[in-house]
Formats: structure tokens, sequence, C-alpha cells
């Protein structure tokens, strides 16, 4: 008999084929310096085996479950605190996340203490080794090697260093001094530097002592680093003086906020001006960078952070600045936002060619409609000279130099007449001037333009699309050479104030204007009619009435009575998406963006590597990511191999299906520069198709949201909402949140907060929902309709038998006509991975218990009939027989009777085997053997009647009737399971 606490071992014991790990392939090309040659070896060597064996052990934070189990022993006095403690760690850090951190934190340090090249192995192996109580023991507790512990440390050292193929990577002659190295990494946890515990070490014990601090470094760095001001303390600052003799000193930068690409922009501007000073960045945080500073070197300059922020945001939507230019009833017209982003020189060129792109040789000119429509109105207009072609050139002049004036008119505060006459004069037609200024614009049609126009073409008609754009050209540039650089303020000069208010650089602190923000905002609930307020952030900044986005269904639009408009940095955020991610800040965009973070900080190691991945980020299909997994019978440990995010895929393969992130697409040759993004990624993942369902929307982005974290070391948020919702991974404890997702979601999976450790159990309990979903339900075209992940979540809430429920639909689209055994088992193992996952969320979850009963019942009259054939009624027949008593029977039938009449229904069926009159098979000793037939099914009626009719049914003949197509499909596919190959042999025979 199967026992479902053995499917988790079964999945578990079978060996991963061993893949190589996307991200160590990515590393070992990107880290290609000589100075990083150990390093290499290193990722080579042994870090592919840390990731096989403790992506999913935990370094620090843990989930309730986890922590009551690690302080089992602690005293109780002392026990809530420790778990309190362990359940409220910000870090929720994998081990293995936790060890690279550690390495590749002290790395800079071990570069610039010049060590050679076996110094650099004992860094890495002792830093490989340094929790090596975490991963022999599943207590809080110590473990070292002294006393009587001193076998079995060395046991246990040197079967992980075999497991994590350390002694390829240095000579295992070293295994004491790595053991010293290791021990002495952690000050908290006392040292152990007895020379006696320590027999046969290739190096001193005052050598080895002096080298720990190295060790000691990466550990603190990784434990301690959740901001850029963290590392200033004065264990790391003594290490430092000792290591690199005070050449050296601990500086940052950090932010107050996370905007998200606004916030990247500041980040990269300041790390362009510390190189200018030397500054050595070492750890990239998502609010900010620590740097290695020389002694002796200055501050940097900062005072024109600002201009380099604006002049990179104007860089970025320049390529845009096109868009917000178009043509609608009155003509080519301009939105407010171009006169922000552009100057008034790069406007003007732009609106012009523009306006001949948008009045192509396609369109139908409308000089003449405007000509006559301007006479019927206006008679006594009949005296000016009307007689002029009609043709695209005449509307091109019109409507480009109608916008011009505007133009002109917004940058420099001219009135629009006089902007007029001087295009008029550059044209040499001042003499119709006075005409234009008797032509009224109707309805805000410029008419008096379409006159000027037609009559410069009446007087040019030979000129072509290209001669006239490039007079256009030519007359505005010496209008605005005539006129001057425009007294304003340069673009986005609010910048200026933002960024004086949010930046912070070493110890020169500025503080957040909390209290305004605050104060603002409660004054816009108690009376939100009297002063708009920024329906995005709250902030205090200035709102622009010019937007328009949906926040609760409520226009945010400074000009409606609302009040919530946009505020102006938000703005900046919004056009940096729209033209570096073709993304915006809307919640009705059907984008769900996924927020990364990483767990804690980025070294320039993992930053090159990660910058090298986002580059590749594209969209993977659930069919690719199942079909590689399944055949791991979803074992968790195998996920750092899965490819989740294409990343080691052909680039050209993955250009149809790139995924919106923070940067420029390759056609428009703008993106950030490599190593400038750094310790926030932003992904924002469309569906795959047209016009997606909200269940659509969120199918993709929640399964990857799990996986990231295990792939790729991270934390992550998924949500509708652009704008990060937490600075940093730091601010919050869990390792993944759902912000809105479907209620598919809730129904199935029941938890939208996840820590690192619960992770292990709801990745398989994802997968085997998605995975029933889309072999039970497929389009014309044979793909899944994830629209169904609902209705089959509500079925499986209801009850998890359902999992047996879909094996019809399964068979038909797989064109079967009965249940193979392969359905069998992967119905089964759906069933088992989802009780094993809804146990952690409710230890008396009752899904274990239904399955045992159903066994038992199968078990029991598999004692006695085989099915001949592979026909469902034939396999259930004695299952069959007692529901059909059971419910044809009256209520008033006592228990006693219906199990006479079931037994007496049960041995009518084994006589008619015995006479070959109904097909089937009895064992031999059945088959001989009348009185044990009859015990066999005596037990088999009563268990029958006590387990599925008086418990699960609880004696209700209604129950039974609704449920019995749920156990009946759960009974054939535990027959087909467990006896159908027997059956089959047995035919056979």
């Amino acid at each position: 008999m199967t026992d479902i606490n053995n499917l988790d071992n079964d999945r578990k014991s079978k060996k991963s084929r061993k893949k190589e790990q996307p991200l160590i392939n990515l590393a070992l090309t990107s880290l290609n310096q000589p100075e990083d040659e150990v390093l290499r070896n290193w990722l080579k060597i042994v870090y592919p085996k840390i990731l096989d064996h403790l992506s999913l052990k935990q370094a620090k934070g843990v989930s309730q479950n986890i922590a009551e189990h690690l302080a089992r022993e602690i005293n109780p006095e002392n026990k809530k605190k420790a778990i309190n403690t362990l359940v409220n760690l910000r870090k929720d850090q994998s081990l293995a996340v936790h060890l690279l951190n550690a390495a590749l934190g002290g790395w800079t340090l071990v570069k610039l203490a010049n060590l050679d090249d076996l110094e650099r192995r004992l860094y890495l192996a002792g830093i490989t080794l340094h929790d090596l109580n975490k991963m022999v023991l599943d207590k809080l507790g110590d473990f070292r090697m002294d006393g009587d512990n001193w076998e079995t440390y060395k046991k246990e050292l040197n079967k992980w260093a075999e497991k994590l193929n350390l002694w390829q990577f240095i000579s295992q002659e070293y295994w004491q001094d790595v053991a010293y190295l290791a021990q002495n990494a952690e000050q908290k946890r006392g040292a152990n530097k007895t020379g006696a515990n320590y027999p046969n070490l290739q190096h001193s014990i005052g050598y080895l002592d002096d080298f720990s601090d190295f060790i000691r470094f990466g550990d603190l760095v990784a434990s301690i680093g959740y901001h850029p001001d963290d590392l200033e303390k004065d264990s790391l600052r003594g290490i430092l003086l000792r290591k690199l003799r005070g050449k050296y000193t601990i500086r940052y930068h950090k932010t107050n906020e996370n905007r998200g690409l606004l916030t990247q922009e500041i980040h990269n501007a300041v790390l362009e001006k510390t190189k200018e000073v030397a500054w050595i960045p070492f750890l990239y945080f998502p609010d900010g960078v620590t740097y290695f500073a020389p002694k002796d070197s200055d501050e940097p300059d900062l005072t024109n952070i600002a201009e380099i922020v604006r002049n990179n945001t104007l860089k970025i939507v320049a390529k845009g600045v096109g868009n917000f230019i178009s043509r609608a009833g009155k003509g080519v017209k301009y939105e407010p936002d171009l006169i922000e982003i552009a100057d008034v020189k790069l406007a003007c060129e732009t609106l012009i060619r523009r306006t001949f792109a948008i009045i192509s040789d396609k369109k139908e000119p409308v000089t003449g409609a405007r000509r006559e429509k301007i006479l019927s109105k206006n008679p006594q207009l009949k005296s000016l000279d009307w007689e002029y072609p009609n043709n695209l050139q005449c509307d091109r002049i019109a409507e480009g130099f109608n916008g011009i004036t505007g133009l002109i008119s917004d940058y420099f505060g001219l009135e629009k007449d006089a902007i007029t006459k001087l295009i008029l004069d550059s044209l040499n037609i001042a003499k119709y001037f006075e005409d234009y200024q008797k032509i009224p614009s109707d309805g805000g049609v410029p008419h008096g333009w379409y006159y000027i126009g037609g009559h410069y073409i009446k007087k040019n008609p030979s000129l072509n699309e290209a001669e006239l754009e490039e007079i256009m050209l030519n007359s505005v540039n010496n209008i605005l050479e005539k006129l001057g650089k425009p007294d304003r303020p340069p673009p986005f000069s609010f910048l200026d104030d933002y960024i004086a208010q949010v930046l912070n650089i070493h110890q020169n602190k500025i503080n957040h204007n909390f209290a305004g923000e605050l104060s603002r905002y409660h004054k816009n609930k108690a009376n939100r009619k009297r002063e708009a307020i920024c329906a995005i952030c709250n902030s205090n900044f200035e709102i622009r009435e010019e937007f328009s986005n949906y926040s609760n269904k409520r226009v945010t639009s400074a000009s409606k009575e609302s009040k919530r408009g946009v505020c102006v940095i938000c703005q900046v955020e919004k056009l940096l998406r729209r033209y570096a991610m073709d993304a915006n800040l809307s919640a009705e965009d059907e984008t769900i963006y996924l927020h990364l973070y990483p767990a804690y900080y980025f070294t320039p190691e993992t930053n090159l590597i990660m910058n090298r991945a986002y580059d590749n980020f594209a969209q993977s299909n659930f069919a690719e990511l199942d079909k590689e997994f399944s055949k791991e019978q979803y074992n968790p440990n195998y996920l750092p191999r899965l490819d989740i995010f294409r990343i080691g895929e052909d680039p050209n393969a993955n250009k149809k299906r790139r995924v919106y992130k923070e940067q420029l697409s390759e056609e428009e040759n703008q993106k950030y520069q490599e190593g400038k993004m750094h310790g926030y990624y932003l992904l924002g993942v469309p569906y795959l198709g047209k016009n997606p369902t909200n269940t659509e929307t969120w199918t993709m982005p929640s399964i990857l949201s799990l996986i990231a974290p295990i792939a790729l070391g991270i934390k992550v948020i998924a949500s509708r909402n652009p704008i990060p919702i937490y600075d940093s991974g730091a601010d919050f404890k869990e390792t993944v949140m759902l912000d809105g997702v479907h209620n598919y979601w809730q129904h199935s999976i029941k938890k939208t907060i996840f820590r690192l450790d619960e992770l292990e159990k709801a990745i398989p309990a994802v997968f085997s929902v998605y995975a029933l979903t889309s072999q039970a339900y497929r389009d014309s075209k044979n793909f899944p309709v994830w629209n169904a992940l609902n209705g089959v979540s509500q079925f499986l809430d209801t009850s998890i038998l359902y999992i047996f429920h879909y094996a019809d639909r399964i068979e038909q689209n797989s064109k079967l006509e009965d249940m193979p055994l392969w359905l069998a088992e992967k119905l089964f193992q759906y069933y088992g991975i989802l009780t094993e996952y809804y146990q952690t969320i409710n230890p008396n979850y009752g899904g274990a218990k239904q399955l045992k009963m159903i066994q038992e019942i199968v078990d029991q009259y598999a004692c006695f009939y085989r099915a001949k054939g592979r026909a469902a009624y034939a396999r259930l027949r004695p299952f069959n027989t007692a529901a059909k008593v059971i419910l044809d029977s009256l209520p008033s039938t006592s228990q006693e009777n219906l199990k006479l009449i079931i037994e007496g229904e049960l041995m009518a069926l084994l006589d008619g085997i015995r006479d070959k009159h109904i097909d089937g098979y009895l064992p031999d000793d059945i088959f001989k053997n009348r009185e044990k037939a009859e015990q066999l099914i005596s037990i088999f009626a009563d268990s029958f009647i006590e387990k599925i009719f008086n418990e699960y049914c609880q004696k209700e003949r209604s129950l039974l009737r609704k449920n019995i197509n749920l156990l009946r499909k759960g009974a054939e596919a535990y027959y087909i399971k467990t006896y159908g190959k027997k059956s089959e042999l047995q035919e056979e025979n």
C-alpha cells in the first residue's frame, strides 16, 4: 500500500540531472579579469554544489513553524524570545545566498590586500564552511572541533567539503587550516584557538589568527549589511585598519526612498562623481552604495548632481519627444509635457519633422475645406484674396507653424501675433500679416494659418516635401537665434529640491520632509477639494494637472473636483517608465511588475552578473518550466538549475518574448551602462496574449515570483503598482509578497506572503495546480486555458479529491479511452504535493486521511477481486456494488442489513467470475477457498460502511451521492497505480 508521506521522499530521492545553473554560466563569462581567476574557479567548482544543497537551507530568518522546531530544546524561559528573534529577523536569507554574499562581500578587501593565489583559496574555503553548524544541526546550538566533538566535527567538515567539491578547489591537506578559519569567523560564538585542537596545521596559529580577519569581514558584511550606512561599525573599521593599514576607510551614499528608475538615475550620477575622487564601490544596495575610500581622498563634488540627473533623464526620454506631438480635428498639437522634457530648439525641430510625418501623402488636404467653412461663417472676409491651392503642402505650413507659435509662446512668454510676424518676415510674406489678423480661429482651428500656408505655396508651387521642411526648420532656427535663451528654469528643475531632500553622502545627512508630507496627507483627507495631492505617492511636491491617471476608479487630475493629481516627481518616473520600459504608472496597465530586491546587497561581481542576466531576461511560459521541473519530480532543490527567465537562451530567440525592464529597447539603442544598475531591479511581466483577463494577467508573474528567490537569490514583490512598495529588501522580512493577486490564488494556494523556508512546499504545490489546469483545459490550438484556474482552484478548495475529477478531461484532451498508468501516477503526485503543502498551513488538514481511506478500501477489495480489461466499471465493481446498495436502500435500513446485502451481492459477483459468467479475475487462494473470500468480503463491507458512509459521509446518503464520483475517480486512480500492471500481467498469463 502506498503511503502518502513517502511521496515527497520518493520525489527527493531521485537525482537531478546535472544541468548547469544559468547564473553560474553567466558568472563565468562575466568575471573575466585575471584578478578574479580564483573566484571564477570557486564559482565553477564549489558554488554549483552550494546551490544544489543549500538553496533551501535557512541562514537568516524563518517561519513560525521552523522557528519553533529549531528552538525546541531551548529552556522554556528563553524559548519565546528565541522564537521571536528568529521569526522577526529581516534577513530571510538562504545559506547559499549568505555564503555568496560573505564570499563576495570581502572579495574587494581581498584584492586590495593583494592576497596570493593560495590565500585567496583559503579565504573562500573558510567562508564556505564558516556556517557548518547550520549545515549540520537542525536545532539552535553550537558545533565546535574540541573535546568529545572533535571527531564528529572532523567527520562533518569533511563530509560537507566532499559534498561541496571543496577539496577539488583546495588541497585536503589544508583541512585543519580551513577548520580554524571557519570556527573563528564569528566572534559572537567565541573563539576556538586552542593549538591542541589543530595538530596538523599547514600555517601557524598566529598567521591564521591574523588571516581570519578576512573571513570575519565577509561574514560581518553578509550579516549586518542592510543599508549603505550599516557598515560603519567599529569591528569593520578595525579589520580595515589592520588589513589595509589605514589606507582605506568606509564611505557611502544613500537615498531616503526608492522611486524606481529615478532613484537609479540618482545612484548612477553619484557613482560617476565618486569615481573622480577614487572611491571604490564594493556593496550596492537599493538605497545606495558603500565604498572603500582612500584615506586622504576628498569628498565627491555633488554641486551639479541635479544637473547630471536631469541630463541623463532627458537623454533617456528624448527618444520619445515625438510621441508628445499628434494631430486631432483642429490640426497638429503637442502635449504640455513636451515643454518640460525638451529645450525649445529640440521641441520646435521635432514638431516640424513630426508634422511632415503625420501629414503624409496618404492624407486628404483640408486647406480647401477650412476656407469654405470660415467664409460661410464670416462672409465679410470675402474681400480678402482666397485664391490659393488646396494641397498637403498648405496643410503642413499651416499646422506646423501654428504649433511653433504655441511652443515659442510657452517657452518665451511672447504674444502669438508677435511670433507670427517673425515667421512671416522670415518667409518674405509679411504683407499677409494684416489679412492673418482679420481671420478668426473658429473653434480653435487656425484658419489664419491655412490662409498663410495657401499663399506661400501659391508663391512657391514647385517646392517638394524635403525642401519645404528645410525652409520651415531654417525659419524656426533663425527666429530662435534672434530670441536667445528662454528665461525659464531648465527641464525638471524641481529635481534640485527633491535630490537635496533624499540624497545623503557620508554623514552629511538631510532628513526627508516626512512631517510636511504627513501634514499634507491629513489636510487633504480632511478636505480633499481644497488642495491637490498626488494620487500615487501622497508627497508634498507640486501637482501638475495635465496628468490623468486613475486611482480607485477616480480621475487623478488636478483639474477635476477630486483634486487628486500626480506630482512632478511621479511625472519624471512616469516619463522614464514610458520611454525606458514601454510602461507607465497606470493601475489599469495589464502588466504585473516584479520588484526584485537582492538579499541584501550586490557586490561589483554579482552586480555585473545580474546586469548581464537582466539584459537578456525574457518571458518563459509554464509549459517550458513544467516540462523540465516535472522531470525532477518537482524537487525544489533543482530550481537553481531552472532557467526561469531564459537568461541562458539565445538573445535573438528571446527578442519576441522580452519582458519590460528598466532600460530602453535594443532598437532605441539606449540603455544603462554596464554596472550602473544595482540593488533593485524592476521587471514588468506582460501576458503573452491579447486582452488578458485578471486571471491570465497573474498566471506567470505569480509563479515566477515564487521561483525567482531560489533561482536568483533575491526577494520579490509582485504588484500592479510599478512604484517600489519598499525602499529595500531589508525593510520587510518575507521573501515573496503577492500584492493584489487574483482570487484563484487564495482558493488554491491560500497564502500571498511567504518566508523562504515555506517555498519548499509552496512551489511544487503551485506547479501541481497549474499543471492540473493546463492538462485539463485546452483550447482549439491545444494551449492551456488559464481562465479555468479560478474554477479548478475553487473545486480544490472544496475538496482535494477533485484532483481525480479532472481525469476525464485530461483523457479527452489526450484522446484516451480510459485512465492510463502515467495519468494515475501524475494525479497521485499532485495529490501528495498539495496535501503536504496544506498540512503546513493547517496541521489538521484531512487530505491524507481521505486518501488513506480510499487506499484501504481498494486494497481490501483487491484481496478478493481483480478487474479483467481496462474499463473503469470493471476496476470498481466491488466499490460500485457497495455504494449502490447504500444509495438504493431506505433510510430505515440498519447497517447490519446493509452489510449483509453488500456481502451477498459481492459473493454473487465472485460466483459469477468462477462460473465465467462475469469477466474478472480471482486470486488463487480466493478462487479455491470460499470461506476466506467471505471473510475478506466481510472486512471490506465493514470498512466501506464505517469509513466512507459513516465517517466521510456522516451517514447521509445525500453526501454519498454528492461525493461518489470523486471517490470513484480516486479509487480508480489508486487501483491503476497499484494493481493495474499486475492485472495486465495476469491476463497475459
